[in-house]
Protein backbone atom coordinates (compact mmCIF):
# COMPACT_ATOMS: atom_id res chain seq x y z
CA UNK A 1 0.00 0.00 0.00
CA UNK A 2 1.14 3.16 -0.99
CA UNK A 3 0.38 6.69 0.88
CA UNK A 4 -2.73 7.97 0.50
CA UNK A 5 -2.63 10.71 -1.52
CA UNK A 6 -5.28 12.58 -0.11
CA UNK A 7 -2.98 12.93 3.52
CA UNK A 8 0.72 13.83 1.48
CA UNK A 9 -0.26 17.56 2.19
CA UNK A 10 -0.83 17.10 6.04
CA UNK A 11 2.19 15.24 6.15
CA UNK A 12 4.42 17.47 4.52
CA UNK A 13 3.05 20.53 6.87
CA UNK A 14 3.62 17.91 9.89
CA UNK A 15 7.32 17.40 8.23
CA UNK A 16 7.74 20.93 7.89
CA UNK A 17 6.47 21.85 11.34
CA UNK A 18 9.28 19.23 13.11
CA UNK A 19 11.87 20.78 10.52
CA UNK A 20 11.12 24.19 11.89
CA UNK A 21 10.73 24.12 15.55
CA UNK A 22 14.05 21.52 15.61
CA UNK A 23 15.71 24.11 13.83
CA UNK A 24 14.68 26.79 16.67
CA UNK A 25 14.78 24.44 19.67
CA UNK A 26 18.53 22.70 18.62
CA UNK A 27 20.22 26.23 17.21
CA UNK A 28 23.47 25.72 18.08
CA UNK A 29 23.74 22.33 18.44
CA UNK A 30 24.16 20.80 15.23
CA UNK A 31 24.93 17.36 16.52
CA UNK A 32 21.50 17.00 17.98
CA UNK A 33 19.58 18.91 15.18
CA UNK A 34 21.55 16.59 12.44
CA UNK A 35 20.07 13.16 14.53
CA UNK A 36 16.48 14.49 14.61
CA UNK A 37 16.85 15.38 11.09
CA UNK A 38 17.90 11.72 10.01
CA UNK A 39 15.57 10.52 12.20
CA UNK A 40 12.79 12.40 10.47
CA UNK A 41 13.64 11.98 6.97
CA UNK A 42 13.30 8.01 7.64
CA UNK A 43 10.07 8.04 9.28
CA UNK A 44 8.46 10.36 7.10
CA UNK A 45 9.79 8.33 4.15
CA UNK A 46 7.74 5.48 5.05
CA UNK A 47 4.60 5.04 4.31
CA UNK A 48 3.22 4.22 7.52
CA UNK A 49 5.50 7.15 9.13
CA UNK A 50 6.72 5.15 12.13
CA UNK A 51 10.36 5.93 13.72
CA UNK A 52 13.09 3.78 12.49
CA UNK A 53 13.42 2.22 15.85
CA UNK A 54 10.00 0.92 15.88
CA UNK A 55 10.48 -1.14 13.07
CA UNK A 56 10.56 -4.48 14.12
CA UNK A 57 9.10 -6.14 10.78
CA UNK A 58 8.55 -4.85 7.55
CA UNK A 59 5.98 -2.03 7.01
CA UNK A 60 2.93 -3.26 7.63
CA UNK A 61 -0.22 -1.86 5.62
CA UNK A 62 -2.01 0.83 7.74
CA UNK A 63 -5.92 2.47 6.94
CA UNK A 64 -5.84 6.20 6.28
CA UNK A 65 -7.50 6.56 9.81
CA UNK A 66 -4.05 5.59 11.63
CA UNK A 67 -1.95 7.48 9.41
CA UNK A 68 -4.08 10.52 10.18
CA UNK A 69 -4.04 10.20 14.15
CA UNK A 70 -0.19 9.68 13.35
CA UNK A 71 0.41 13.01 11.67
CA UNK A 72 -1.72 14.85 13.87
CA UNK A 73 0.99 13.20 16.58
CA UNK A 74 3.80 14.76 15.13
CA UNK A 75 1.97 17.77 15.14
CA UNK A 76 1.93 17.65 18.53
CA UNK A 77 4.81 16.93 18.78
CA UNK A 78 6.61 20.07 17.12
CA UNK A 79 4.52 22.00 18.87
CA UNK A 80 6.19 20.08 22.27
CA UNK A 81 9.33 20.39 20.77
CA UNK A 82 9.21 24.19 20.42
CA UNK A 83 7.07 24.85 23.52
CA UNK A 84 8.38 22.55 26.41
CA UNK A 85 12.45 21.76 25.12
CA UNK A 86 15.24 24.25 26.16
CA UNK A 87 18.75 23.61 25.76
CA UNK A 88 21.60 24.43 28.67
CA UNK A 89 25.27 24.67 28.71
CA UNK A 90 27.21 24.53 31.70
CA UNK A 91 29.32 27.49 32.74
CA UNK A 92 33.21 27.18 34.26
CA UNK A 93 31.75 27.58 37.98
CA UNK A 94 29.14 24.46 37.85
CA UNK A 95 26.04 26.70 36.77
CA UNK A 96 24.03 26.33 33.69
CA UNK A 97 23.03 28.87 31.16
CA UNK A 98 19.55 27.77 29.72
CA UNK A 99 19.10 28.68 26.38
CA UNK A 100 15.45 29.85 26.21
CA UNK A 101 13.24 30.83 23.48
CA UNK A 102 10.47 33.15 22.96
CA UNK A 103 7.81 30.63 22.02
CA UNK A 104 9.48 28.58 25.43
CA UNK A 105 6.37 28.17 27.58
CA UNK A 106 7.12 29.47 31.37
CA UNK A 107 5.19 28.10 34.22
CA UNK A 108 4.28 30.37 37.05
CA UNK A 109 4.78 27.22 39.61
CA UNK A 110 1.52 28.13 41.49
CA UNK A 111 0.46 25.04 42.60
CA UNK A 112 3.68 24.54 44.24
CA UNK A 113 3.70 28.25 45.67
CA UNK A 114 0.24 27.24 47.49
CA UNK A 115 -0.30 23.48 48.63
CA UNK A 116 -3.38 22.41 49.49
CA UNK A 117 -4.37 22.34 52.85
CA UNK A 118 -3.94 19.50 55.24
CA UNK A 119 -6.47 18.86 58.22
CA UNK A 120 -6.02 20.72 61.40
CA UNK A 121 -5.59 17.69 63.65
CA UNK A 122 -3.27 14.21 63.25
CA UNK A 123 -6.12 12.06 63.22
CA UNK A 124 -8.65 13.53 60.64
CA UNK A 125 -11.08 10.31 61.06
CA UNK A 126 -11.36 10.04 64.93
CA UNK A 127 -14.52 12.05 65.43
CA UNK A 128 -16.42 9.88 62.35
CA UNK A 129 -18.68 6.93 63.61
CA UNK A 130 -18.35 3.79 62.38
CA UNK A 131 -21.25 1.58 61.43
CA UNK A 132 -20.91 -0.63 64.49
CA UNK A 133 -21.14 2.13 66.49
CA UNK A 134 -24.17 3.38 65.53
CA UNK A 135 -26.13 -0.11 66.25
CA UNK A 136 -24.70 -0.42 69.36
CA UNK A 137 -25.79 2.73 70.72
CA UNK A 138 -29.61 2.36 69.20
CA UNK A 139 -29.71 -1.15 71.18
CA UNK A 140 -29.31 0.34 74.62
Amino acid sequence: MSFPASLAPAARSAYRSVLRSARVTFQGDPARHLALITALRSTFSSPTLTPPTSQTTTDQPIGEAEISKRIEEWKEAAVFLRKNVVQGEETGDGTWKLRVTKDTELGDNASIRDPPKLPTTPFPNRNKRRCGDAASKQAS
